[in-house]
């Protein structure tokens, strides 16, 4: 063990020294505070034209999501596995119409999926783990509503605060209803708000939640070490988070409706002041958006979870590990590439 923990900190430092990111959060990850399936995470095979080969690159260090970065893209695997159906798709209601080839594209990951049917028109290292940045708090916001009042008032503490001070929308003191910090959380991708929560349920507890849904709902390959995305720990596959995609479609529409939602008008209660939370992702406002989560942090590059409809039909769209500027580019390529070539 004290053999790879060397290799794997000489093949992979990026892991284990987290210098400050845009956001200016700085921290350390040491071996004793990753997952064991983090170390192997960025070297399992996948198979292409019949050679085995690496799947994964090496991440970067810490940052915070919606802050500007200048990151460099991911570099894209020429022999990775891609898998782009021919023909009708089987067990689908779409049907193939176009021939052409899935967009080149820098990431780490990607997929392209009907959520109703669970049909993939392409997945390329859909298997393969990777940090999952503020995707994390997707599941954050399933385990808010169940477990939290929606009345309940929830005071940001300074310990809630020291996670990401580089906070700008929440303050030491504020008070919000669970609700209202559910805009905060979901729009601008709030750390703090997610802290917040945790501490309210009691932490311990509230992670224990969260990977024990992660479990119940078939996420194998899924583990959650803190409840913003910001621990490299956080990670899971385009996989497992289809999954997640479908379970928060069906029964947690509250979480897409906010998600799509350009902005909205909380009130913090100490004050009576007005506090509008704007979101910071892209797609907010489109017509076909039905909703998804932005991720950003150092180690996981650009990280993007969108829903969209396409005749009534869900399908969402993950990139993982790509430039933090580009995956809004990239998603919508992937997007169009399936509205062009697969028809009702």
């Amino acid at each position: 063990m004290v053999a790879v923990a060397l290799f794997s900190r000489v093949a992979y430092p990026k892991l284990y020294s987290v210098a400050a990111g845009s956001s200016g959060v700085n921290a350390t990850v040491s071996a004793n505070t990753v997952p064991q399936f983090i170390l192997p995470a960025l070297s399992l095979d996948v198979v292409a034209g019949g050679a085995a080969t690496s799947a994964l690159s090496s991440a970067g260090s810490a940052g915070s999501d919606g802050a500007v970065a200048d990151s460099a893209a991911a570099p894209s695997d020429s022999n990775t596995a891609s898998v782009t159906p021919e023909g009708p798709v089987a067990d689908s209601v779409f049907s193939r119409v176009g021939s052409a080839e899935t967009p080149s594209l820098a990431v780490e990951a990607s997929l392209v999926a009907d959520l109703t049917t669970g049909t993939r028109f392409m997945e390329e290292n859909a298997t393969e783990r990777w940090p999952l940045a503020s995707v994390t708090k997707l599941m954050t916001a399933t385990v808010v509503l169940d477990k939290l009042s929606p009345a309940q008032k929830i005071t940001i503490t300074q310990d809630a605060f020291n996670v990401d001070p580089t906070e700008k929308n929440l303050r030491v003191g504020d008070t919000y209803t669970t609700t209202d910090l559910l805009q905060f959380l979901l729009l601008p991708s709030s750390n703090v708000a997610a802290e917040a929560f945790a501490d309210a349920y009691g932490r311990d507890n509230f992670m224990k939640e969260m990977n024990a849904r992660a479990a119940a709902w078939g996420m194998t390959n899924t583990f959650y070490n803190d409840p913003s995305g910001l621990a490299i720990g956080s990670q899971s596959t385009a996989s497992d988070l289809v999954l997640l995609a479908q379970k928060i479609y069906t029964d947690y529409p509250k979480i897409l409706a906010i998600t799509r939602t350009p902005q909205v008008t909380v009130t913090e209660i100490s004050s009576g002041q007005q506090v509008v939370v704007k979101n910071i992702n892209e797609f907010s406002g489109e017509s076909d958006f039905i909703g998804g989560k932005t991720g950003y942090t150092d180690q996981a590059d650009g990280n993007l979870l969108s829903i969209f409809s396409d005749g009534g039909h869900p399908i969402v769209v993950i990139v993982l590990g790509t430039d933090e500027n580009a995956r809004f580019a990239n998603t919508k390529a992937l997007y169009n590439w399936f509205t062009e070539n697969f028809k009702l």
